[in-house]
């Protein structure tokens, strides 16, 4: 019997794969990309996950890794999401960064214009969340939606090289548009 989730350890010779898939999570561990989960649906979160046992777990894990769950919605194939992040405090910026390349990657795979997010943390500012390459989106919006745009000038690219990215350590996002929430959670 076939599995419904699939492992991959290097997305480069599984280009296809991760192409055609919709749902995924992505795992780094002391700075480098461990490995990317393919999921059959979403990671659906909610607020006392992110919130009160997401806050627990972030104050209690100390080793470095980060998980990024992002999706592409049906109907908008041309936008990622990042649903849902989750971090210790142990968690180094050369890690986060390794989980942010990957997302890139994928994003690059599936020619995706742009990964969206929500950022509920309040840690999640608009100077944090530039110095990530998130800009504000929907301004007006009573929540805080966030957009990292490629439009082809991929990061790797000559033209997306001009904009680098850095990430701060420790913070977790999570996502848009109907199930955004952020968490400190492992």
């Amino acid at each position: 019997m076939a599995s419904l989730f699939s492992w991959i350890e290097d997305i480069e010779s599984q280009r296809q794969r991760v192409r055609d898939a919709r749902y995924g999570m992505i795992e780094a561990i002391d700075g480098r990309f461990r490995q990317l989960q393919l999921r059959p649906w979403p990671k659906l979160v909610s607020g006392v996950e992110a919130f009160w046992i997401g806050g627990a777990t972030h104050a209690r894990k100390r080793h470095d890794r980060v998980r990024f769950w992002y999706s592409q919605p049906r109907g908008h194939n041309k936008y990622l999401v990042l649903s849902y992040a989750v971090s210790g405090l142990g968690t180094t910026t050369l890690t986060l960064r390794a989980a942010l390349r990957v997302l890139d990657r994928i994003a690059e795979f599936k020619q995706c214009d742009a990964i969206l997010c929500e950022a509920s943390n309040m840690r999640l500012n608009d100077s944090v969340m530039k110095y990530w390459g998130f800009e504000r989106h929907m301004p007006n919006a009573r929540r805080r939606h966030y957009i990292r745009r490629f439009y082809g000038n991929f990061p790797g690219t000559e033209a997306g090289n001009r904009s680098s990215i850095a990430i701060l350590p420790s913070l977790a996002v999570t996502a848009v548009p109907d199930q955004a929430t952020v968490s400190g959670e492992r």
